[in-house]
């Protein structure tokens, strides 16, 4: 899958991110890195895997000092506890901190449209979109290619010195009951409604599709903190932190996933 970025010139390290000695392999002599902590939904230990991957990250940037890290976060990462999933990029975040020879921007993002994905399933054999959220809880919402933007242009541009934070939050904030019109729009079902989950019903939805069973209880215990108005902008919406893509630009995708189905 990375063929095509090698034939523009890429260098490609393949390699396990959790294994600090590659990622020393990877860094070495760059001036600016993207870190990230990926993770498999359906593998148990999503904690633990976390913080095995964030030790390895921090552990080779401070051996190869790195001068520019930015570093994908999460609006909520400013939480010690109770935000679920969000306690490991506060870790992160934390870990980060340690960082002497290198400056460090935290982008921390809104919640993903892409998210949505995962709720088609729901639609096509529940007929509602389902979910843990508050129905008139407005959450702003991202797209990624604009968490792309953003890390683009700061692994060019370098414009910044210490550890910053910059918060995303996507063109504007929606209510799940607006999502359920929204898609119920692309995929031709205009009546379709939103249905609030209790925490646990959500936990078990989430388990029986297959995700890790510990990480379903921490996706429903964000959910929680969200309702809770414990995850939150903390920098307040602003010309700096609206990005432009709106819901409607992933509407031919969505409808594909979706009739897609079986």
């Amino acid at each position: 899958r990375l063929e095509s970025l090698r034939q523009q010139g890429a260098q490609v390290h393949a390699g396990d991110c959790a294994d600090a000695a590659y990622l020393e392999r990877a860094f070495g002599g760059a001036d600016a890195v993207y870190a990230m902590m990926p993770f498999d939904p359906t593998a148990p230990g999503f904690m633990e895997l976390q913080r095995t991957q964030g030790q390895a990250i921090v552990s080779a940037l401070q051996a190869t000092r790195v001068p520019h890290v930015v570093a994908l976060s999460s609006l909520g990462a400013e939480q010690p506890t109770g935000t679920g999933v969000l306690v490991s990029l506060h870790e992160q975040e934390q870990r980060l901190a340690a960082l002497q020879h290198s400056h460090v921007l935290k982008l921390r993002p809104a919640m993903f449209f892409e998210g949505l994905f995962n709720l088609l399933p729901g639609v096509k054999y529940g007929g509602s979109l389902a979910d843990a959220f508050a129905p008139d809880l407005p959450i702003p919402m991202i797209a990624t290619r604009d968490i792309a933007d953003a890390a683009t242009a700061a692994l060019d541009q370098r414009g910044w010195t210490g550890h910053r934070v910059r918060e995303l939050l996507g063109p504007g904030d929606l209510s799940h009951n607006q999502l359920a019109t929204l898609v119920g729009g692309v995929i031709g079902q205009p009546a379709l409604a939103y249905q609030q989950l209790p925490y646990e019903a959500a936990t078990q939805g989430m388990a029986q599709a297959g995700i890790a069973p510990d990480l379903a209880e921490l996706l429903a215990e964000m959910a929680r903190a969200l309702n809770e108005g414990r995850v939150r902008s903390v920098e307040g919406r602003s010309a700096g932190n609206t990005t432009p893509t709106p819901l409607q630009a992933l509407g031919p995708a969505l409808k594909a996933a979706y009739e897609a189905l079986p």
